[in-house]
């Protein structure tokens, strides 16, 4: 079984090679390694030319391709390096973590069982060198049936499941059921593009398996916080869009309902306005993002269906 990594890179060369070295020293190192950055990202660039170069002889390294897109974003990026890959099975890791020795030999083994269509695992998040505190959990990578998603990819666990989406820094697809990122999420990082491909890999019949002993080191540096308005507005209408797109349709108006009046911790609803409001000090037009995103997610459905009737 031939295994490929995609990752996509911008302007992070100390991150990315010590991403790539991770991938060089596995136990079973990838047959191919794809760097997807944008133009004009010399600095990244040149991390894999001064790889290529130092091989040596007693060390090879995986095959090493870099592609480069004109758009400078996440979609493009990873669309482009899939489109690259030659391999049975396509890894997905950031320019930002670094993989434990097993992680490939880990994702390949679970591919032996002929039902499973994608695996992944464990994100240990590290910030400003210290790891960040978890907890143990029981659910991960679920999808409730009136729309509440649980991430929890990096919180502790314990043994293999199946779950309904992984996380974008520790995941693989087979070759045969992965689809490209949608072009209709928006955002220069488009929250949310993973839970759509595990959720259409779900629906075409495929297992999808999370193992959290597969595991890389994450060093997230990006500031996720629910407060700043593009990132609200991209996560609250990628969320919307996709979970409109995989529900059925009683279950849509449940999460349409959930999302507007409870909400989570990152796409609020109406009951935690007065809360964030008065207790938090949110102004009008940092909540009004979050709404604001829901009901362009809807547009953007009603869209894609609308162009679909016409065909």
């Amino acid at each position: 079984m031939k295994m490929s990594v995609v990752i996509a890179t911008y302007q992070r060369p100390a991150a990315l090679r010590a991403a790539v070295e991770s991938l060089c020293n596995q136990t079973r190192p990838p047959d191919e390694l794809i760097i997807a950055a944008g133009a004009g990202d010399t600095e990244s660039l040149s991390v894999v030319q001064s790889l290529t170069r130092s091989q040596a002889p007693e060390r090879p390294l995986p095959k090493l391709v870099s592609v480069v897109t004109t758009e400078n974003t996440v979609s493009a990026k990873e669309n482009t390096g899939m489109r690259a890959a030659s391999g049975d099975v396509i890894c997905f890791m950031d320019d930002d973590a670094v993989a434990h020795r097993d992680w490939i030999e880990r994702l390949q083994h679970h591919y032996a069982d002929a039902t499973v269509g994608a695996v992944g695992g464990r994100d240990i998040v590290i910030k400003e060198g210290r790891h960040v505190p978890t907890r143990e959990v029981t659910r991960v990578g679920r999808l409730a049936w009136f729309g509440r998603l649980a991430g929890n990819h990096h919180e502790q666990t314990v043994g293999v499941r199946d779950v309904d989406f992984l996380k974008g820094c520790n995941m693989s697809f087979r070759r045969d059921v992965l689809s490209p990122v949608d072009p209709c999420l928006v955002g220069t990082i488009p929250y949310g593009f993973e839970i759509d491909m595990g959720l259409t890999v779900r629906a075409l019949g495929w297992r999808v398996v999370y193992d959290p002993e597969a595991q890389v080191d994450h060093y997230a540096s990006s500031d996720m916080s629910a407060r700043q308005p593009a990132l609200a507005r991209t996560t609250n209408h990628n969320q919307t869009y996709i979970l409109l797109k995989h529900l059925s349709w009683p279950r849509k108006l449940v999460f349409l309902l959930y999302s507007f009046v409870v909400g989570d911790g990152g796409t609020i609803g109406l009951l935690r306005v007065p809360w964030l409001a008065w207790r938090r000090g949110w102004t009008s037009g940092e909540l009004w993002t979050h709404f604001a995103g829901k009901v362009a997610g809807i547009r953007s459905y009603l869209r894609i269906l609308r162009e679909e009737h016409k065909r």
